[in-house]
């Protein structure tokens, strides 16, 4: 689970700073201030994973809203001698088999790299340089683990590793005690362990890969004895013991290390979901929509289709949409069925025969000479439409799916071109919250186009889809102090036991507020830590959200 980022030298950021993530992350700040870096470093981090590209402009997720020009554009004050720092900092309690028993004695875990140009002896980029990755960290509870740097092979070289820290005299212990016949060890066998480790550093590579490395390997030099792996105990005087066990299956447990954490980190990047500040508009009929623009998740358009074809979230829409205590609009959400006019002549076909076997009547009429006439009659009209209808419903005809919005006012059939844009706007927001399961969610502005009520009611949907069911973890860039005060008002329930039945508990850990604000030439993030009966600790710097009392008094 991300539980912070770590973040230096990117766009407004200079030194590098601990940004924390809860299961909801609220980042406030003025215009252009910097809150929206937080979220695009991530989107960054991810199109690397996905595509190994850092001089990135457009990215995959992030579509039309977030261009980041390349890394003379995003890397702080567009020095491109400067590198780009980036780090992940993980909870290791939820790690499972061989990655959570290695890292037993730690809490969480940090992986992150520097991103830079290739600099000449005056520290300034060569002409035709590009950014690269020049070093990978890993720290274990705020110490450094180990690091990799950059090799002109472009290769990853070892060059520091902590055999001291508890992580590796566990690893340490454990390999002595499998491979060897050394039963326990003594404080003085580390020297000799500690001396065997560090003959291997330098000959511990790895091989680049998009983001993270591929895999450690160990390269022996000449002068290195060569060990057979037999599987069984290594014998010997015990310094020789000791030493054979670390040079023959450190490198093989460092490896698993790196990997494991490269992968755990990798998955949590790569549940990024991200919306940007202005939804796009799909098209009119969406049962014919079937590009996917670059902007298609960023612009909320997904989340149509998401409506179109998932019942369950489409109904806790339409609730939204309709609540007495929600947007209070007259409109649904509901699935038309599309068919082509030539291909109904077999289904009516089916249907006029069972209305002849079941559903006609007959009335008759005397006249004035007593002679009668009779003329069939449906018996029930109403009924006889629906059959045929569930008939066409049935058949294996092509059907085409259609969204469209019920105005239950007047029982008319609208668009969601023809109705206010706030809903456009706050429908993929909802989507999002209602559909996704265990995803990271960046959303920019969701506020926009609602009135204040629903921008505060928008704080349950957050705090139901983190710490509900869905146990998706939020980061919010909003200017809505009405979300928060909803936020902090379930907090307020929560400690005093008053929560609405209908409400999640919401604690201190639950939820980080941030505050990004311009200091000189760089960005600072300073948490607004809340009490635990939802109280913010500090006032809000330079008088943020006060602009209501200056107008009035």
């Amino acid at each position: 689970m991300l539980t912070a980022l770590h973040l230096g030298n990117f766009k407004a950021f200079a030194d590098s700073q601990r940004i924390p993530i809860r299961p909801l992350t609220l980042i406030y700040g003025a215009n252009s201030s910097g809150k929206s870096s937080i979220i695009h470093s991530i989107v960054l981090a991810r199109h690397a994973l996905e595509t190994g590209e850092l001089d990135v402009h457009r990215t995959n997720v992030g579509g039309e809203a977030v261009d980041l020009g390349g890394f003379r554009q995003y890397v702080h004050r567009r020095e491109a001698s400067r590198r780009i720092e980036w780090s992940a900092e993980v909870d290791t309690t939820l790690f499972t088999g061989r990655l959570a028993e290695l890292l037993a004695p730690v809490g969480r875990v940090t992986v992150g790299f520097a991103v830079g140009m290739t600099l000449d002896d005056q520290d300034r980029p060569l002409p035709d340089a590009s950014p690269e990755i020049h070093t990978y960290e890993i720290q274990a509870d705020g110490e450094s683990l180990l690091r990799l740097s950059r090799r002109r092979d472009g290769g990853l070289q070892l060059d520091r590793l902590d055999y001291e820290h508890p992580v590796f005299r566990k690893i340490l212990k454990a390999i002595v005690e499998t491979s060897t016949f050394v039963t326990s060890i003594r404080a003085d066998d580390f020297e000799e362990l500690a001396t065997a480790v560090n003959s291997l550093v330098p000959g511990i590579l790895a091989k680049p890969g998009k983001l993270f490395p591929k895999g450690v390997s160990y390269v022996e030099k000449e002068t290195d004895t060569e060990q057979e792996e037999t599987g069984r105990p290594i014998q010997g005087p015990r310094s020789q013991s000791l030493t054979g066990a670390v040079r023959l299956f450190f490198p093989r447990v460092l490896n698993e290390v790196i990997q494991g954490i490269g992968e755990a980190v990798r998955g949590e990047i790569l549940h990024l979901q991200y919306l940007g500040p202005l939804r796009s508009y799909p098209p009119r009929h969406l049962a014919f929509s079937q590009h996917h623009d670059p902007n298609w998740f960023a612009g909320g358009g997904y989340a149509w289709d998401v409506l179109r074809r998932d019942e369950k979230v489409r109904s806790l829409v339409n609730t939204w949409l309709s609540s007495s205590d929600r947007l209070q609009t007259p409109y649904e959400l509901v699935l038309r069925d599309l068919v082509g006019i030539d291909q109904l002549e077999g289904p009516i076909l089916d249907g006029l025969e069972i209305l002849n076997d079941e559903g006609l009547d007959f009335e008759h009429e005397m006249d004035e000479d007593g002679m009668g006439q009779s003329w069939p009659v449906i018996k029930d009209p109403e009924a006889e439409a629906i059959k045929l209808q569930n008939l066409i419903r049935s058949s294996d005809i092509e059907k085409l799916n259609e969204l469209i919005l019920i105005d239950r006012r007047s029982n008319t059939v609208v668009s969601h071109r023809d109705v206010g844009i706030g809903v456009s706007q706050v429908l993929p927001v909802l989507v999002g919250a209602y559909a996704a399961k265990n995803q990271l969610i960046a959303i920019e502005q969701p506020e926009i186009h609602l009135h204040p009520a629903l921008q505060a009611d928008l704080g349950d949907v957050f705090l139901e889809s983190s710490l509900g069911q869905k146990k998706n973890r939020f980061l919010i860039e909003t200017h809505s102090e009405h979300i928060l005060l909803r936020v902090m008002r379930r907090m307020r329930e929560t400690f005093e036991k008053k929560l609405p039945e209908n409400a999640v508990p919401v604690s201190q850990d639950d939820v980080a507020v941030l505050f990004v604000e311009p200091d000189g030439p760089r960005s600072i993030v300073r948490e607004m830590p809340l009490n635990e009966r939802g109280e913010l600790v500090k006032a809000w710097p330079g008088g943020f959200f006060e602009e209501g009392l200056r107008e009035v008094f």
